[in-house]
């Protein structure tokens, strides 16, 4: 998606760089992209670009993207930049610093926990995956904690997982964070909550097309699905997480945060 965008812009891909002619350009950036590469956070507006146009051809006929989807002028103006060559230099000095990413996030909650006297276990800012499979594997990881450790514990942990939406002709409402959480109480559903607690959710404070940032569970949560008659399984089946967290009351709203440096999930053992 990304070599696309930089040959329909004029701003990414170095566009904005190009633009200016001379002098000295200071980008301060924020990341949002695992390994924080900075020709693809918001499609480098300041690097230039390594892609070919071949190369984003190719990424369009590899998914099979095709009119009206991708509309047909999109295709027509790939195939003329081949015949342009390369994109203009960069003349201008420019100077790139990350002033933000996922790593940092993770390094304040750390400070915080460790005010608040918990031993912290951090488990890195490049965690991707599958967010069921990710949630599974946390919470295993919190239950061994719990039966074998030394309390209080905080585990942290950074990343940005996917989502493959199963087929459904249900309705169904969630994000990755959401489903992530949902995966976890499935875990725990047979040993139970006590003493843990455990949250995922986005730094923009938006997980999905919801209202919410993600999702967190403990005892009350399971204690609350439980009288409400619902199970995790079936939920997450069809990635219906928002609709299981709102009854059991396991939501975390914090509206936009107006930043983004993907997705922060902690967990306490008590």
């Amino acid at each position: 998606m990304n070599a696309v965008r930089k040959k329909l812009s004029l701003i990414k891909g170095g566009g904005l760089a190009q633009a200016m002619q001379r002098g000295a350009m200071l980008a301060l950036i924020i990341s949002d992209v695992v390994g924080d590469p900075l020709d693809v956070i918001a499609s480098g507006p300041t690097v230039a670009d390594s892609t070919t146009v071949a190369e984003a051809i190719d990424v369009l006929q590899r998914f099979g993207a095709a009119p009206p989807a991708v509309p047909q002028p999109v295709f027509d103006f790939l195939h003329q930049l081949t015949a342009r060559g390369g994109p203009p230099p960069i003349r201008a000095t420019v100077e790139n610093h990350l002033i933000g990413n996922n790593a940092m996030a993770l390094a304040a909650a750390k400070r915080k926990a460790v005010e608040l006297g918990y031993v912290v276990q951090l488990l890195g800012s490049a965690n991707q995956g599958e967010a069921e499979t990710e949630g599974r594997l946390l919470a295993r990881q919190c239950w061994k904690l719990r039966e074998t450790g030394r309390a209080p514990i905080c585990v942290l942990s950074g990343g940005e997982p996917v989502v493959r939406l199963s087929r459904t002709d249900r309705p169904r409402k969630g994000g990755r964070n959401q489903h992530l959480v949902l995966a976890a109480c499935d875990e725990l559903w047979s040993v139970g909550m006590e003493g843990l607690c455990l949250l995922s959710g986005g730094t923009d404070g938006e997980d999905g097309p919801t209202d919410a940032a993600g999702a967190w569970i403990d005892a009350r949560v399971i204690a609350a699905a439980h009288a409400a008659g619902i199970a995790p399984r079936d939920d997450l089946a069809i990635h219906n997480a928002y609709h299981f967290f709102e009854t059991a009351g396991g939501l975390f709203k914090t509206g936009p945060t107006h930043t983004n440096v993907m997705d922060l999930r902690v967990a306490v053992i008590a």
